[in-house]
C-alpha cells in the first residue's frame, strides 16, 4: 500500500507537500536559484515560488542560507552515529554539550522504551579526526554504546580560493541568498565582478550553496529507517529507485553506510503513525533483512565544519 501525504490547504498551515518538498530540494542544491528559475522548472509562478519560500522561512522550515566548504576542500568524511545512553541525563544539555564538537552538525533524540538513543550527524577529517571524534561521543555521560556509521557522499571537487572570492564569501556567509547589488555595495567591486566571482564559486564545486533546513516543524513528521539490506537483491541506487517510486511524498533521501549493507532513508509524512506503514511495505521486500524505525524530535542543528573553516579562512585573512 502506497502512503501519500494529505493534499489539504498546505499555504494555511505547516505541512509540507510535493511543491515545497521539490522547491526545498532545488535550494539545497542551489540556494542562489532565482524564484522564476525554479518556477520554470516546477510549471509555476515566480511569485507563487516567493509565497512558498517566504511560508517556509517563517514556519521555520528554512531555517538560513548558507555557503560552506565541501569536503573535497578539507579531505573530510561524514558519519552518522547512534548514540545510546541509560536515560539518566538531561536532553537538552545532552544535545547542546554534544554540539559544542565542531565536528558535530546535527543531533536529534530518537523516541525509544528504554533510555534514550540520539542520531548524531557528523564531519571528520582523517583517521586521527574520527578517533577523536569516536572518543569524543563514547566518553559522554550516560552514554552505554555508540555506533558509528561513516556515510558514502559526493565530495565536491578542490578550489584555489583568491583574495576576491574571500571577500565574496565573507557577504555571502552572512546570507547566501544576498543580492549581487548588495554585495557589491558592501564590498566596493562592481556588480560585473561580484556576478562573476560568485559564478566561479558555484562552478568549482567546492562549496556547498544550500538551504538548511528543518523538516519537523510544525505539523510534520520526519524520521529515518535503518535498513539492513541484501547486497546480492540490490544495489544502493536500486534501492534508492524502489523508495524513490514507491514513496514519491514521503521519501527525501538516503546515506548509505560505506562498510556495512545498512542505510538510513529520510521520510517526512503527516504523522508519525505512517513510519509503521511505510516500515511495513518495505519489510516486505526481498532486499531486506531487518529494518528499525528512527522516530527523531526533536531536532537541533550546529553549524557545518566546512562553514567553520570557511569563517577561519576569512578571518585570517584579515578582510
Amino acid at each position: 500500500m502506497k502512503i501519500r501525504i494529505l493534499q489539504i490547504d498546505c499555504l494555511r498551515v505547516n505541512i509540507l507537500d510535493s511543491v515545497d518538498k521539490n522547491i526545498l530540494l532545488a535550494l539545497d542544491s542551489n540556494c542562489r536559484l532565482s524564484y522564476q528559475a525554479i518556477a520554470e522548472s516546477l510549471g509555476m509562478t515566480a511569485n507563487a515560488v516567493r509565497k512558498r519560500v517566504e511560508r517556509l522561512i517563517d514556519t521555520g522550515v528554512i531555517e538560513e542560507f548558507t555557503v560552506a566548504f565541501k569536503p573535497a576542500m578539507m579531505n573530510s568524511d561524514y558519519l552518522v552515529a547512534l548514540i545510546h545512553t541509560d536515560g539518566s541525563e538531561d536532553e537538552e544539555e545532552f544535545i547542546q554539550i554534544s554540539g559544542s564538537n565542531p565536528n558535530i552538525i546535527q543531533v536529534g533524540q530518537i523516541v525509544t522504551s528504554i533510555g534514550r538513543t540520539y542520531l548524531v550527524h557528523c564531519e571528520y577529517i582523517g583517521a586521527e579526526g574520527l578517533k577523536n571524534l569516536s572518543t569524543f561521543l563514547r566518553t559522554l555521560a550516560s552514554v552505554k554504546d555508540v555506533e558509528l556509521h561513516t556515510i558514502v557522499l559526493l565530495k565536491g571537487e578542490t578550489f584555489e580560493i583568491k583574495n576576491l572570492h574571500l571577500r565574496v564569501l565573507k557577504q555571502l556567509l552572512k546570507d547566501a541568498r544576498m543580492q549581487v547589488t548588495e554585495i557589491s555595495e558592501r564590498t566596493g567591486l562592481t556588480a560585473r565582478r561580484v556576478s562573476r566571482i560568485i559564478q566561479e564559486l558555484l562552478e568549482s564545486h567546492a562549496f556547498w550553496f544550500a538551504a538548511r533546513w528543518n523538516l519537523s516543524q510544525g505539523e510534520n513528521a520526519e524520521f529515518y529507517l535503518k535498513i539492513i539490506y541484501n547486497e546480492q537483491e540490490c544495489n544502493r541506487d536500486e534501492i534508492d529507485g524502489f523508495l524513490r517510486a514507491e514513496f514519491a511524498g514521503e521519501y527525501w533521501y538516503s546515506y548509505f553506510s560505506a562498510m556495512e549493507p545498512i542505510l538510513f532513508a529520510k521520510f517526512v509524512t503527516k504523522h508519525f503513525r505512517d513510519a509503521e506503514l511505510i516500515s511495513s511495505r518495505i519489510k516486505n521486500e526481498c532486499f531486506t533483512k531487518s529494518i528499525d524505525i528512527l522516530l527523531s524530535f526533536p531536532v537541533k542543528k550546529f553549524p557545518r565544519l566546512g562553514r567553520i573553516r570557511l569563517e577561519k579562512m576569512i578571518s585570517e585573512a584579515n578582510l
